[in-house]
C-alpha cells in the first residue's frame, strides 16, 4: 500500500506524529521556556509546561482550520455529510496524530513521575478509536466535513485552560486576583459554547437534514454514531460541571467570603 497516497492515512497524521514530539523536545531544551516557571519548579512541572504548549499549538491549528472549513463552504449547496474537501482528513489525521503521541507521553509521565489522569487517558483512547474508525470506514463515502469542523472547534478552550495553569504555577499573586476570575469565566463560557452547545448544534444540523427535531436525530444515525456522540456529550458535560464547580467556589471565596471576613474584623 502506498502510505503517502492512501486516503486512510493523511499526511497530517504522519506530520503530527513527528512534528509534535520534535516540538516537545525542542521546547524542553529552551532556557526561555524554562524561565516561564518559577526557579523552584521541578522536572515534572517543566514536562507539563512543554506538553501544554504543544497542546495549545495543536488546539489553535485545529480551531482555526475548523473555523475556516465551516465558514468558507456554502452548506446550503453542499451536503454536510458527503461534501468532500482535503481539510476533513487533514483535521482527523492531525487530531489522531496528536492524541496518539500525547497518550504515549501520558504513559511516559506515569512511568517517570508516578502521576497521571485516568479520565484524560480514557478520553484520549476513546477519541483515538473514533478517529481510526473514521479514517478507515467513513473517509471516502461519508466524510462528514461539517461535523468534523464542529468537532475541531472543541479545541478552542484548551489554550485558555493551559494559559491559566501557567499563571497559577507562578504563585498566589494570580490565584488571589481578579484576572483569575476573568480567565476562569472565559474558560467556562468557551468550554460550554464549543463542547456542549456545539454538540447540541450538530444534533440540530442532523435533524434539519433528516427532517426531524434535534433530539430525535441521534436515534436515526445508526447505533455506533449514537453511542459515540452521546458518550462524547456526557464526558463534556462532566468536565464542564467540574469547571463550573471550581468557578463558583473561586468567585464565592474572592467576592463574598473576603467581604464577610472584612466586616467581621
Amino acid at each position: 500500500m502506498d502510505i503517502l497516497n492512501s486516503p486512510h492515512i493523511p499526511p497530517s497524521l504522519i506530520g503530527a506524529l513527528t512534528l509534535y514530539p520534535f516540538l516537545f523536545t525542542t521546547l524542553g531544551r529552551m532556557q526561555a521556556v524554562k524561565n516561564i516557571l518559577p526557579p523552584k519548579a521541578d522536572t515534572q512541572k517543566h514536562y507539563h509546561l512543554c506538553n501544554k504548549i504543544v497542546a495549545s499549538v495543536h488546539s489553535t491549528i485545529m480551531t482555526c482550520t475548523g473555523l475556516y472549513l465551516l465558514l468558507t463552504v456554502d452548506w446550503a449547496k453542499n451536503d454536510i455529510s458527503t461534501y468532500k474537501t482535503a481539510l476533513t482528513p487533514f483535521l482527523v489525521g492531525l487530531e489522531l496524530g496528536y492524541l496518539t503521541q500525547d497518550t504515549a507521553f501520558e504513559f511516559y509521565q506515569r512511568a517517570k513521575f508516578g502521576v497521571g489522569s485516568n479520565l484524560i487517558l480514557f478520553h484520549h483512547v476513546s477519541v483515538i478509536l473514533g478517529s481510526v474508525y473514521y479514517l478507515y470506514a467513513l473517509t471516502i463515502n461519508n466524510p462528514g466535513p461539517y461535523f468534523i469542523g464542529m468537532l475541531s472547534l472543541m479545541n478552542m478552550s484548551t489554550p485558555i485552560l493551559h494559559f491559566r495553569w501557567v499563571l497559577q504555577s507562578n504563585g498566589r499573586t494570580f490565584v488571589n486576583s481578579r484576572l483569575k476570575r476573568f480567565i476562569d469565566t472565559a474558560l467556562m463560557v468557551t468550554y460550554f459554547w464549543c463542547r456542549i452547545f456545539g454538540n447540541w448544534w450538530m444534533g440540530v444540523a442532523i435533524g434539519a437534514k433528516l427532517g426531524m427535531t434535534w433530539y430525535e436525530a441521534p436515534f436515526h444515525i445508526g447505533k455506533k454514531f449514537t453511542i459515540t456522540t452521546t458518550t462524547m456529550f456526557l464526558m463534556n458535560v462532566v468536565w464542564w460541571l467540574i469547571l463550573a464547580k471550581q468557578w463558583l467556589r473561586s468567585v464565592n471565596s474572592f467576592y463574598f467570603t473576603k467581604q464577610v471576613a472584612k466586616k467581621s474584623e
